[in-house]
């Protein structure tokens, strides 16, 4: 590592920057846990002895998948119908963000229950928890677990949202109807993945943020991401111990159309019990629970607004606008693009037909469009840079393109893609990168995230990520393609072709293409 690696600032964050990049292969040298087991964590978290209230089935069609980005909305005033705020529309974001879409039967079907957002080996690390401030529909105001293989809710506290969690969260004196606070549940993931599973829970933890902004933009309603607030108060009104289960980050909902809020309770203690399969000892992942203590925030500094230019690399070189040509508002349902995400099958052998400009342009078009967030107060670009590798694509040249907001694509010339597909069909023989139609590179400067963010930058980038490698997944869906998601690169050889230097970190690799026929069936899951 280099002398700005070891700046106070971050520097445990940086540390297992490094350790779970340049340094992943003596990592994983340390061991694996096994899994397959009935000692395997359980893919939702269950409480006993709680109530239970059973949503309403959710709608299948909630509206146009673009309708959360900044870009798309200047160019449609109008804006997309806007629902009222009761328990459909609750049944709706909940399912939508982090509900089961299929499941996989057969004898050879290892991990069968699959959800609308990818997971690593589909172990489901991130838990869903809602705070109500009025009562919704049917269900009252209060703090509650959401069950996705049931679609229910279950109570852990009753009231509205309590004034000491909207200060924990900076969202005081805002008409904010609801919270939805995302958490890791380490265990899930670490019980395989040891320390590294830290990585996994913050890239799954982002993307589940971005699809429920995804999924509030297609409702009508308001949504934005909290990656700071104060930790103890927030795990405390969840009821969590910080160690075993944290809290990740928080999305303010507002969109209360007249209904009252109910009368907030103080944040006393929570205790709950809950099913527990694996008792394994924590002691095995102790480098992921260190991070994630040095990474708590503190004091009102944390809130601080965020200046998002030392994040990105210069532009350079001509740019090449894409066509103004998209579809009309209401012609990419997010319902059924949800439910066609898919991460290719675990053996992604992509069929051989190339992809036209247009669908390129189509998924990737909003992909660095303004994320509303608690880095400012207006969306801000997301804190990272994004690549293109076209390997199979018509209308324009193979080779490496750096995404620019504007929306368009900027060549990078003199850059060979041929080693960085060699190195992902060696070190990632269950997907044939070979044929696909492009991958996605998504980088960040982990020295000025250790910077401004402290040991939290590592989480906060990740998250940064995962808020657009999932709108790549959403709209690679709504063009009939597959996103595979891959963590099996070699970081070295990915930097040799985008440059950028020891700074910039390759966090997300997404290979797209065309899935083709397999054996695996996997029925959609229809209400």
């Amino acid at each position: 590592m280099t002398g700005a690696a070891t700046d106070e600032a971050g520097a445990l964050g940086l540390r297992f920057w490094y350790d779970t990049f340049e340094g992943v292969r003596e990592l994983f040298a340390e061991g694996h846990g096994s899994e397959g087991g009935p000692e395997d964590p359980l893919s939702s978290k269950t409480y006993r002895g709680l109530p239970r209230h059973v949503l309403t089935a959710p709608p299948r069609r909630i509206g146009d998948a673009r309708w959360s980005f900044p870009g798309f909305r200047e160019r449609h005033p109008e804006g997309p119908p806007r629902r009222p705020w009761d328990g459909s529309t609750l049944s709706a974001l909940l399912h939508h963000t982090y509900g089961l879409g299929r499941m996989e039967l057969g004898p050879q079907a290892a991990w069968p229950y699959h959800r609308l957002v990818a997971s690593a080996r589909c172990f489901y690390p991130v838990e869903l928890y809602v705070w109500l401030d009025g009562d919704t529909g049917d269900v009252p105001a209060g703090c509650y677990h959401y069950d996705p293989l049931h679609h229910a809710l279950t109570a852990l506290r009753p009231g509205g949202i309590p004034e000491e969690l909207r200060a924990a969260v900076a969202c005081k004196g805002r008409d904010t109807a609801a919270l939805v606070l995302l958490s890791a549940y380490f265990r899930k993931t670490a019980f395989r993945y040891r320390d590294y599973a830290y990585r996994l829970c913050a890239q799954e933890s982002g993307m589940v943020a971005g699809n429920a902004l995804l999924v509030a933009g297609a409702l009508g309603l308001d949504a934005r991401v909290h990656h700071r607030f104060l930790d103890e108060p927030v795990n405390r009104a969840l009821g969590l111990d910080g160690t075993e289960e944290t809290t990740f980050a928080v999305l303010e909902i507002g969109a209360r159309d007249g209904v009252a809020a109910a009368p907030a309770r103080e944040l006393t203690p929570l205790v709950t019990e809950h099913v527990r399969t694996n008792r394994e000892d924590t002691a095995r992942w102790s480098r992921l629970t260190t991070l994630d203590a040095g990474s708590r925030l503190t004091g009102e500094a944390c809130f601080e607004p965020v200046a998002p230019a030392p994040f990105h690399r210069p532009a350079d070189g001509p740019a090449e606008p894409f066509a103004d040509d998209e579809r009309p508002p209401g012609s990419v349902e997010l319902g059924d693009a949800l439910r066609r995400r898919d991460s290719g099958g675990r053996m992604f052998q992509p069929d051989r037909a190339a992809l036209p400009q247009r669908q390129l342009a189509d998924l990737l078009r909003y992909a660095l469009d303004p994320v509303p967030s608690d880095h400012g107060g207006t969306p801000l670009r997301p804190l990272l840079d994004c690549h293109v590798l076209a390997l199979n694509t018509t209308g324009r040249t193979a080779g490496l393109y750096r995404l620019d907001p504007s929306p368009a694509l900027v060549p990078v010339p003199g850059r060979d893609g041929r080693p960085a597909v060699a190195m992902l069909c060696d070190r990632t023989p269950s997907v044939n990168t070979a044929r696909a139609n492009a991958v996605v590179f998504l980088t960040v400067d982990r020295y000025e995230g250790a910077h401004r963010f402290g040991d939290r930058g590592y989480r906060v980038l990740h998250h940064e990520g995962g808020i657009v490698a999932q709108r790549l997944s959403v709209l690679a869906a709504a063009e009939g393609l597959a996103a595979r998601i891959t963590n099996g690169y070699d970081d070295r050889v990915v930097r040799e072709l985008l440059g950028g230097g020891d700074a910039h970190v390759p966090i997300f690799a997404i290979v797209l293409g065309r899935r083709q026929a397999t054996s695996q069936y996997e029925p959609p899951l229809d209400w």
